[in-house]
């Protein structure tokens, strides 16, 4: 008998512990955590004492990116609520990014159902964040230099005449002064940007984790379209606006079901291969209609529809006892 390959299992066995945990819509059950200190289905408090608790005793805990996070982002979601009662700035989301980013990077997977659940209400509990005035910098400052120079030429014409040198050192400064303040709304821009590309990091990380269960096999074409379509929400909202960062979350999305789908190709049933192809050729998801970098390069489709033929083989394979586990 031919020896498997340790590199083969590892992944394989490491995805089974992820199915075990999945518990649909549920998430994860309190009784599961009952054994440890503190209750992290306990609402944050928001004071400083209620936030230190938190930190100390639930988010600091091993267990708490190695199981609980993966499975359940209550915490993220009450921290988003929260910013946008107290209407908090920018600089709020990025930080809560950040905190739950990082945190993220120490899981080995993140559940289906509750990465969807975050994605419903990201948008509405952020768009907020990503409101700025629009701005041409151009004629903007044009109209600040007129501006300035007609109030002061009207109201002290007299003093020009009398001392032109202070006059024209009191106007400059009065200019400097004014462009100062538009190139705020300028600096703001730049900020809004950078929280973008944290949004997308942090949504890449977390697409780049998703597991599906195998067993839950009639609710993984759901699963798979509803979470882009959230994508799609996302970039509707103005929470991202670049065609890139649209792309780039999709491919990542795809990437990562074409690997779930190359270990537990035998653990899914022959006709769910054809229902997902069929469902996917009549869908009406965005992703698809986004063209490629260069025109020779597989679409995403194509990428997609080559990954379930492929594995379908396997599961026939296996099926008929050409091929063991």
């Amino acid at each position: 008998m031919k020896k498997i390959k340790l590199i083969t299992i590892i992944p394989i066995l490491f995805f089974i512990t992820y199915f075990t945990n999945l518990k649909s819509e549920n998430y994860l059950l309190k009784n599961e955590f009952k054994t440890i200190s503190g209750n992290p289905f306990i609402p944050i408090d928001f004071s400083a004492d209620g936030l230190n608790d938190f930190f100390e005793n639930t988010y600091n805990k091993h267990w708490y990116g190695t199981e609980f996070l993966p499975n359940n982002f209550t915490h993220m979601i009450q921290f988003l609520k929260y910013g946008k009662k107290t209407k908090q700035n920018w600089s709020y989301l990025k930080s809560v990014i950040k905190v739950f980013g990082n945190k993220l990077k120490s899981t080995t997977y993140v559940n289906s159902y509750a990465f969807l659940r975050l994605l419903k209400v990201l948008p509405n509990l952020t768009k907020q964040y990503f409101i700025v005035p629009e701005i041409n910098i151009f004629e903007g400052n044009q109209k600040v230099i007129n501006d300035v120079l007609y109030s002061n030429f009207m109201s002290n014409f007299s003093f020009f005449k009398q001392d032109p040198q202070t006059f024209l050192q009191d106007l400059s400064k009065n200019i400097v002064k004014n462009l100062q303040q538009k190139a705020g709304v300028l600096e703001q821009h730049v900020s809004i940007e950078n929280l973008r590309q944290s949004v997308v990091r942090f949504l890449e990380s977390g697409l780049g984790k998703l597991v599906w269960d195998p067993k839950d096999h009639k609710k993984i074409w759901k699963l798979f379209y509803a979470t882009a379509k959230k994508i799609e929400r996302l970039a509707e909202n103005n929470i991202f606006t670049d065609l890139d960062s649209l792309d780039d979350l999709f491919w990542s999305l795809i990437h990562r079901f074409c690997f779930f789908l190359e270990l537990t190709a035998q653990e899914l049933p022959v006709n769910f291969y054809k229902k997902f192809r069929m469902k996917l050729s009549s869908s009406d998801l965005f992703m698809f209609e986004i063209a490629e970098q260069e025109s020779a390069m597989t679409t995403k489709e194509i990428h997609l529809v080559h990954a379930l033929f492929e594995n379908e083989a396997k599961a026939r394979a296996y099926q008929s006892g050409m091929l063991l586990r």
